[in-house]
């Protein structure tokens, strides 16, 4: 099978999977996720970024939490990307610091309508920034492992589709606990505006008391870019 049959196999297969997990879902709950970030090119290979997030939840009807992340990325080359974070959220439960490193890969299809991607995060979490408190209450750490296709619609418009799997430590081991299966559509009427639109669906396993969500996404980013143009 050629490389670009192999990409339609895989993007058909996550399609299933989608429809499958959405069609048999038993949503406990409605969720929606607002951002609008706002990210700075200085340099080809190097991405800083700062993004404010609003969460509701209770079908839509409550506020559940916001956060504000903030986020660097350096292309070490054309497929792969180094990728850093931290992040602060606020609710009326507890806050949260989250610490975020990972690697992004991607490959194109030779006529770039297809594109494959895989990212690998590592995040420790901790209500606290303190030494003493980590003695008592150990930080949590989280994998979480995304595979997403892209199929480009035209110079503006992309389609999306993804499944990302959350693994967390216990007990020196790590286990599964969340599975999230959704899709999109990515548009960019320019290179300094992009907008997406957005769907998931979660289901949490493994723990105390089991939950599926389903999530709407909107988001906004201004981009400016420092990046000399060739001639």
């Amino acid at each position: 099978m050629s490389r670009k049959g192999h990409y339609i196999l895989a993007f058909i297969i996550v399609i299933l999977l989608c429809i499958h997990e959405v069609v048999h879902a038993k949503v406990d709950d409605t969720e929606s996720r607002q951002y609008i970030g706002l990210t700075y090119e200085p340099i080809k290979p190097l991405d800083i970024s700062l993004t404010y997030r609003l969460d509701l939840y209770e079908n839509l009807s409550q506020f559940k939490r916001n956060s504000i992340d903030l986020s660097v990325s350096y292309d070490l080359n054309k497929w792969m990307r180094l990728i850093s974070g931290y992040r602060f959220t606020t609710s009326y439960k507890k806050d949260r610091h989250r610490f975020i490193i990972g690697v992004a890969m991607k490959a194109r299809s030779s006529n770039k309508k297809y594109q494959f991607q895989f990212r690998s995060l590592l995040n420790f979490d901790s209500e606290y920034l303190d030494r003493d408190y980590w003695k008592v209450e150990a930080p949590a750490y989280k994998l979480r492992l995304r595979t997403k296709f892209k199929y480009r619609l035209n110079k503006k418009v992309d389609l999306t589709l993804f499944a990302e799997a959350f693994t967390r430590n216990s007990s020196q081991r790590y286990f599964f606990y969340k599975m999230r299966y959704g899709g999109g559509v990515e548009y960019a009427p320019s290179k300094a505006h992009s907008f997406e639109i957005g769907y998931f669906y979660q289901h949490e396993f493994n723990v105390k008391k089991t939950s599926t969500v389903q999530t709407f996404s909107a988001e906004y980013t201004f981009t400016i870019s420092s990046k000399k143009k060739k001639k």
